[in-house]
């Protein structure tokens, strides 16, 4: 029975998900919320954008949307102008024709900003989409203002097998499609436990909806952390790491903050690994103070 009511729930929500803005709202889309695609050197980009002030681009994790920041974008919309993109290969935007780097990721933000002539932002990142930040911080340090790197730990030194070995690792994505839908299950336990404890199961749905429709893009943002060891030496940003105190993919965030000097540390209560859909109110705050 269980098993049953997750599948009509899943097809339900697919419903939804592609209906016009004007027909349904997404959760967390408030009304002033303008989104738009920008052409790229990687197909169209797509984004979403509110408020007013200096500019904060905002990066979704591995296998995610702009969706992430849907709940905390608005609470952010009196300080700043921010914009969340759908990385290449994610949400709305274009699958690209091979297998992105992670200097490929970051050139597309850049296209996006001459696109729609924002010169320099402050940057998030959670998850995979840190390293975005990194990236861009380290290859384009004009362009970028403050960093806020979430959940951006790694658990030892990202050697040849190490790397190896994380590429070899199926993830949800990999559970093959059955009649009886027992890959739903599946799927929603890990994401169960990625979650904080006292999550609403509705909160936990919005990013393991996103995952599942993402399941027939033939590539994300994933290899490309897994590949991705910046020179932290080259990283010169203003930076506040956060980690989520039940984040199980947080990594070793401490030694993160030793790599980059002057880094400030933040612990999130209440969250797991989709902090920006649990605490949006509370992460909203920590952002503000932090960049003002």
């Amino acid at each position: 029975m269980k098993k049953q009511i997750l599948i009509a729930l899943f097809i339900i929500s697919l419903n939804v998900l592609f209906l016009s803005e004007t027909d349904a709202e997404m959760p967390g889309m408030d009304g002033n919320i303008h989104r738009a695609y920008a052409e790229t050197e990687f197909g169209r980009v797509h984004y979403w954008e509110i408020g007013k002030g200096p500019v904060l681009i905002l990066f979704h994790q591995s296998g995610q949307t702009s969706s992430e920041y849907l709940a905390m974008g608005p609470l952010l919309a009196d300080d700043f102008r921010v914009i969340a993109i759908d990385l290449p290969n994610h949400g709305q935007s274009d699958t690209s024709d091979h297998e992105l780097t992670m200097d490929e990721y970051a050139d597309s933000v850049i296209d996006v900003m001459d696109n729609i002539g924002v010169d320099r932002a402050h940057m998030l990142g959670q998850h995979g989409g840190a390293y975005v930040a990194i990236n861009l911080g380290i290859r384009y340090p004009d362009r970028v203002g403050k960093t806020i790197l979430s959940g951006a730990g790694r658990d030892g030194e990202m050697t040849e097998e190490k790397i190896e070995e994380l590429l070899n690792t199926p993830m949800t994505r990999d559970l093959p499609i059955d009649m009886d839908g027992e890959f739903l299950q599946k799927t929603w336990d890990v994401y169960r436990k990625m979650s904080a404890k006292n999550t609403p199961p509705e909160v936990t749905f919005q990013p393991f909806l996103s995952s599942l429709s993402l399941r027939q893009r033939r590539y994300d943002l994933h290899y490309a952390v897994y590949r991705y060891s910046p020179d932290l030496n080259q990283f010169n940003k203003e930076t506040l790491l956060l980690e989520a105190d039940e984040d199980i993919y947080a990594g070793d965030v401490m030694t993160l903050h030793q790599n980059i000097p002057g880094s400030i540390y933040k612990k999130v209560p209440n969250s797991g690994s989709w902090q920006f859909f649990e605490e949006p109110e509370l992460n909203a705050s920590i952002i503000r103070d932090f960049i003002n």
